[in-house]
């Protein structure tokens, strides 16, 4: 309980916007581009700031850039080449994205916030065993791969944009 006095309320603030966030994900929504990408662009950004932040004072910030950009580029080249979700389509005289709701964007904020939150405990209470090179590959890969999962499916979604009749969804 001690612990729990330490904690910021802006980490709280944090928690309550990404559930509020995530919880908007799950309807189906239309949406312009500049919105589809803001969302991934930030929580990319979230992530990359936390590698840095996370290892900036070690020896090891390259090794942890470097292996949270392999694994967001390798996860979001693999899941982008798939098709987009049933039910997604692009309407070329509006510009907009129909986006079909998903629990996937909810569960992901959420797995991003316990995996900082929990790091973040770990700094503060044993940064013996966080500051490792270990550490600083693994916990930056698994930053990387929730950038890759939320990248690949904005990837998927603006492969509607580029066909010849938009308006089409793809089939699954």
């Amino acid at each position: 309980m001690q612990t729990l006095q330490h904690i910021p309320v802006w980490v709280f603030a944090l928690l309550i916007g990404l559930i509020a966030l995530g919880w908007l994900q799950t309807r189906t929504r239309q949406m312009l581009k500049r919105r589809l990408l803001g969302v991934n662009i930030a929580l990319t950004v979230f992530t990359l700031v936390g590698v840095v932040q996370q290892w900036q004072p070690t020896p090891w910030l390259a090794l942890g850039l470097f292996s949270w950009a392999a694994s967001c580029a390798l996860v979001a080249w693999a899941l982008g080449r798939g098709a987009a979700p049933a039910g997604a389509s692009y309407n070329a005289d509006t510009r907009r994205f129909t986006v079909p709701g998903s629990w996937l964007p909810l569960a992901l904020f959420m797995a991003i916030f316990a995996c900082k939150f929990g790091v973040g405990m770990l700094t503060a209470t044993a940064p013996e065993h966080i500051h490792s090179l270990n550490a600083a590959i693994g916990i930056s890969a698994v930053y990387g791969l929730f950038s890759g999962v939320l990248n690949g499916r904005a990837l998927r979604l603006l492969k509607l944009s580029t066909r010849q009749d938009p308006r089409v969804p793809l089939s699954p």
